[in-house]
């Protein structure tokens, strides 16, 4: 948001103090070097003087100068060694962690080698208690509160909001707690972000078609992922997202990206970015990490749809196609549904463009493709005719390798109460050399119309030790437990 200043201009109905009427017009050396510059009428009393003449052209020079100054080495190079990344001599510091939810009742083997994943309620407790300065939240749903449910399980919701809360308290350091919303939903999903803002504890805007879940702190540290600020994606979904600490320069880019949505909050989309909101961390230039001062990656945050990018900024499905055009070895999806569709209004249309990728992946490259798709109750049947359809490349040939399976949460007659719960709503692709985490499903629509980021990662080299090398983990964790039925027609919970 911008700040008005006012400006006191000199009043246009300046006269200068009258002469007596014997006092004698003063005679002053011109200071021009034109001829004929100074001169008097005697009767209308008017001295003409070009003294001083230089002050606007300089003053006009002053400012194209600062205009040049200011304006970002991109505006002037946005094409220069476009397809070339930027070397970095020094890795910049940044530690990376995978975080989930786990759904209560779904229990993975004992016996199973997997990383131990922070849970994403923990993450987002210690980001409040490093938040000093300002706190961003954005989220298309806030119901953290569990009216009407009783059940524990809306516990460490009901605790997060009562920490949000606190910031409106009287006579306590308050941080600049801004909330950016779906407008598009029913105000029933904004009940809590409306009381925060009441309390005096949070500014709120809303923007539409927002599928984007982020926070981000200080400038400095941030979480991205599948999980919305709704009690269910802690407890009763299964959600997975990246808690970045000590991160500046990743964080700082993301900012932009919250700021271009508080922006929208009451503005109109603008035919063009201003600078302000421009970058030079994309899919070409990307930033140079060292994690946890570990092992070094590239990394960029893509956004979508299209026309909310500014310059500079990579969209996030061409993030994503580029991840799948440039694997050799593997590609494993787990996303919440996959139909190559998209829905404008009452038309449907055919949208192939990451399944024809996948396509391309496999059948000239041999590629293995692995696709982990949710199951639950409200999934659309139709998806199962365009994953059968992948999956029938394998009788081409035996050098295709393409698997489909449905990830279902399990569920009991008690829990199924819980309404808009027990599903997987993962977001991410991972392959040998890179990991794409999201924040909504990979709809036709998410990338045409909903506002939307994506973290993407690459390894420099191999590295059995890194956050992509984690994903992966996650992945075969999830491929080969009992909660992954292969892809049979008719498959009901």
């Amino acid at each position: 948001m911008s700040e008005r200043r006012g400006v006191h201009e000199i009043p246009r109905d300046y006269q200068p103090v009258p002469r007596e009427q014997d006092e004698p017009t003063p005679v002053t050396k011109s200071c021009c070097w034109r001829p004929n510059c100074n001169f008097v009428f005697q009767h209308e009393r008017k001295l003409c003087c070009c003294s001083h003449g230089y002050i606007i052209p300089v003053f006009i020079l002053f400012v194209l100068v600062m205009i040049v100054l200011m304006l970002p080495w991109e505006t002037f190079h946005r094409n220069e060694n476009a397809n070339t990344p930027v070397s970095v001599e020094t890795p910049l510091p940044c530690q990376l962690e995978l975080v989930e939810s786990l759904p209560v009742g779904l229990n993975y083997s004992q016996r199973e080698i997997h990383p131990k994943l922070k849970s994403t309620f923990e993450s987002w407790q210690w980001l409040q208690g490093r938040a000093r300065t300002s706190l961003d939240i954005v989220s298309p749903h806030w119901t953290l509160r569990g009216l009407n449910v009783n059940d524990s399980s809306t516990g460490p919701g009901e605790h997060l909001f009562q920490r949000l809360l606190s910031n409106g308290d009287v006579g306590r350091p308050k941080l600049r707690l801004r909330i950016v919303l779906n407008r598009n939903q029913d105000s029933l999903w904004h009940a809590d972000a409306r009381i925060l803002s009441n309390y005096g504890a949070a500014d709120v805007v809303g923007i539409n078609y927002l599928q984007s879940k982020l926070w981000l702190v200080d400038g400095e540290h941030f979480y991205l992922g599948s999980a919305s600020m709704d009690w269910r994606s802690l407890t009763q979904r299964k959600e997975l997202g990246v808690l970045a600490r000590n991160c500046p320069h990743l964080a700082q880019d993301l900012s932009k990206i919250v700021k271009a949505y508080w922006y929208l909050g009451n503005n109109e989309v603008p035919e063009y970015w201003p600078w302000m909101y421009q970058t030079h961390i994309n899919q070409r230039r990307p930033l140079l990490l060292s994690i946890s001062k570990n092992h070094t990656m590239r990394a960029y945050i893509a956004s979508s749809p299209p026309r909310l990018a500014a310059t500079g900024r990579s969209h996030e499905l061409d993030a994503i196609i580029e991840a799948i055009d440039k694997a050799t070895e593997f590609i494993s999806l787990s996303l919440m549904d996959y139909s190559p569709q998209l829905r404008r209004s009452n038309k449907l249309e055919y949208w192939p463009l990451i399944d024809n990728a996948l396509r391309k992946a496999t059948l000239e490259r041999g590629v293995a493709v692995k696709l982990l798709v949710s199951w639950w109750k409200y999934s659309d049947p139709s998806e199962d005719h365009f994953l059968r359809s992948l999956q029938a490349l394998n009788k081409i040939r035996e050098e295709v390798d393409i698997q489909m399976r449905r990830f279902v949460v399990p569920t009991t007659d008690e829990l199924d109460r819980v309404s808009g719960g027990r599903v997987s709503c993962n977001s991410y692709l991972v392959t040998d050399t890179v990991a794409v985490i999201g924040t909504s499903s990979w709809s036709g629509e998410h990338f045409t119309y909903s506002a939307g980021v994506g973290l993407v990662l690459q390894d420099m080299d191999y590295n059995n030790n890194s956050v992509r090398t984690d994903l992966l983990e996650i992945f075969q964790r999830d491929w080969f437990s009992p909660y992954a039925l292969p892809l049979i027609p008719n498959l009901r919970i």
